[in-house]
């Protein structure tokens, strides 16, 4: 059981989904401790002791959900602090962690012996070969799903792995009795029910990989559906 800590803005619904939905499916005691910042503090660089911040529990995992460039320049520190062995960073966002950044936190935190994940959007973590990483991942993370069919519909989903923000159990439900052909038909429903719930990663075309962030975790579902009706 991966002891996990989560940094989150105040008042921000992405972070809040997510914390809610891992409790919501049963894993409530991974949640070791949540830090909602509430701003940016002024001068955070000059500050070297980081006052700003509360004690910190001793954990295995930190959750990175949503915070600004600005504050996730600060996860090595807190690193430090907590003593983790691994940190999943989540970018459904291209400003809250660009390239340049990204590569700065990896190299810090491999100098500190800690692995790391920035996926992109959140929900197309993988394993990565980390025990601490994989234990979360192997429950939240790239959709895997069993389908079942019974005249040309859908009859039955399970979510053998889904999005950490719960989207992914959402459609899942939306897609009971649509039929599977013609194709077009099931992605339209799908698509429905991804903005309805909705997806929280954003609008904007990401420069990395050439499309918005929320059209990716959109094409993720789809290739889950698809994989398990394979």
């Amino acid at each position: 059981m991966p002891r996990v800590f989560a940094i989150i803005m105040e008042g921000e619904l992405y972070g809040r989904r997510i914390i809610n939905h891992i409790c919501n499916k049963g894993y409530s005691e991974w949640i070791w401790g949540i830090h909602e910042f509430e701003e940016v503090p002024a001068n955070i660089l000059d500050d070297s002791n980081l006052s700003f911040l509360p004690d910190l529990p001793q954990c295995d995992l930190i959750l990175s959900l949503g915070l600004p460039a600005e504050l996730q320049i600060i996860i090595p520190e807190i690193v430090e602090r907590t003593g983790v062995e691994a940190v999943i960073v989540a970018v459904d966002d291209p400003a809250w962690v660009p390239p340049g950044l990204r590569k700065q936190l990896e190299e810090e935190l491999r100098e500190k012996g800690v692995a790391s994940a920035f996926p992109k959007p959140l929900c197309s973590l993988k394993e990565v070969g980390n025990p601490v990483i994989d234990e979360f991942a192997r429950k939240f993370g790239r959709p895997k799903l069993e389908i079942e069919v019974s005249g040309g519909r859908v009859s039955k989903i399970d979510v053998l792995r889904g999005s950490p923000c719960g989207s992914t159990c959402y459609i899942a439900k939306k897609l009971i009795g649509v039929s599977i052909e013609p194709r077009e038909k099931l992605w339209e429903e799908l698509a429905k029910a991804h903005h309805s719930y909705p997806c929280l990663a954003s609008m904007r075309v990401d420069p990395e990989i050439g499309d918005a962030i929320l059209h990716k975790s959109q094409y993720l579902i789809r290739e889950a559906v698809e994989e398990a009706l394979s």
